[in-house]
């Protein structure tokens, strides 16, 4: 057992092949024997998710981190120790982390890693991501397409303020890092890993498959905790479309052993993505109903009919957060009913959408 600077203990056994992080109930555990793959799981700020994980694959001299966490300096802390450990030290050790998204709760302590001497890597499609969704210019063309919607003014400023900086640009933040395409191995010992993408969250999203064991490093391409929240993107684009066509890849593939962004895995994996394409099917189909039975409305106008739960009669008291969710899917579902040709958009003479059914 090890002592911090603090005093408090951690490094305590939590059952077989687990250890404590901190007095606080945080863990890294073993999920996997081959490849030897660790949990961490880690604070998770301002949604309803209760904790965002890393995994840690290791094999003789070299370990791979697919994901950090989110930024907070005691995610910080128990990342570190959790590598320590195991008996990694960056400094010393070959470590690469490899970052599924963009989103800060996966990319956030990147920094930290790369400055303890951890080779950084990043998929194409998510640096560009970074370059496109982590910039100023993403809030205001956010705050242009609520207010298109119908969201009005003051709300559409707050939805975006509250989400737009939740991305992570590593050339703003100065994190060195390496690209890598799809396609690419991602090498671990005696493992190679297949970078492949996975738009829907965001355009460029990317999983890493060993096709061996079967296992998939998927971010938040699919969860068994909730539905990935899948949020508008430009106009003309399709990000529920792309996250349906992306589930349905992933059936394909008969993952044995999924490692999410949160949580675990529940059950099996290909039944878990067919479902949750459904899932998005059904409200699409709430959607449409709801525009063929009163055309003319606005985008901000449908959200109620889409059939989220949620206390639409205190819409007000909503956190701004779950308010960026509901409003922002249920915008990229009129975009999905739009590219797949079951609804016409139209600009009214104040320049705000209103939607017909085909």
């Amino acid at each position: 057992m090890t002592r911090d600077a603090q005093g408090e203990d951690w490094g305590q056994g939590c059952g077989a092949n687990c250890f404590t992080l901190d007095g606080d109930g945080f863990t890294c555990s073993q999920v996997l024997d081959e490849p030897e793959v660790w949990r961490v799981e880690l604070l998770m700020h301002d949604t309803f998710l209760p904790s965002v994980n890393a995994f840690v694959v290791r094999d003789g001299a070299d370990t791979l981190v697919v994901d950090t966490g989110a930024p907070d300096e005691f995610n910080d802390t128990r990342l570190m120790r959790a590598l320590l450990g195991l008996g990694v030290e960056p400094e010393r050790d070959r470590v690469t982390l490899f970052c599924t998204h963009a989103h800060l709760d996966h990319v956030g302590l990147a920094r930290e890693l790369a400055g303890a001497g951890a080779r950084v890597l990043v998929p194409e499609g998510v640096l560009s991501d970074m370059r496109r969704l982590a910039v100023p210019a993403w809030r205001d063309e956010m705050v242009a397409r609520m207010r298109a919607e119908g969201v009005p003014v003051a709300e559409a400023v707050e939805l975006a303020d509250v989400i737009w900086d939740h991305a992570a640009n590593f050339e703003r933040l100065g994190v060195p890092f390496e690209t890598v395409a799809e396609g690419e191995l991602v090498r671990c010992g005696r493992w190679e890993l297949e970078v492949v993408g996975t738009p829907g969250h965001t355009p460029g999203q990317c999983a890493l498959w060993e096709p061996r064991t079967r296992t998939a490093f998927l971010g938040d391409a699919v969860l068994f905790l909730c539905s990935t929240c899948i949020g508008f993107w430009s106009v003309g684009e399709d990000p529920i479309g792309e996250q349906m066509a992306t589930l349905r890849r992933l059936a394909d593939r008969r993952i044995e052993h999924a490692l999410m962004g949160h949580g675990l895995q529940e059950g099996d994996v290909a039944e878990r993505c067919l479902a949750n394409a459904a899932h998005h099917e059904r409200r699409s189909a709430r959607a449409l109903a709801a525009i063929r039975e009163t055309p003319g409305q606005t985008g901000f106008e449908l959200v109620p009919a889409m059939g989220w739960r949620a206390p639409f009669e205190r819409w007000g008291e909503t956190p701004a957060l779950t308010r960026w969710f509901l409003v922002s899917e249920s915008i990229a579902h009129l975009d999905h009913l739009v590219a797949t040709g079951a609804v016409r958009r139209e600009a009214d003479a104040a320049g705000v959408s209103r939607y017909a059914a085909l």
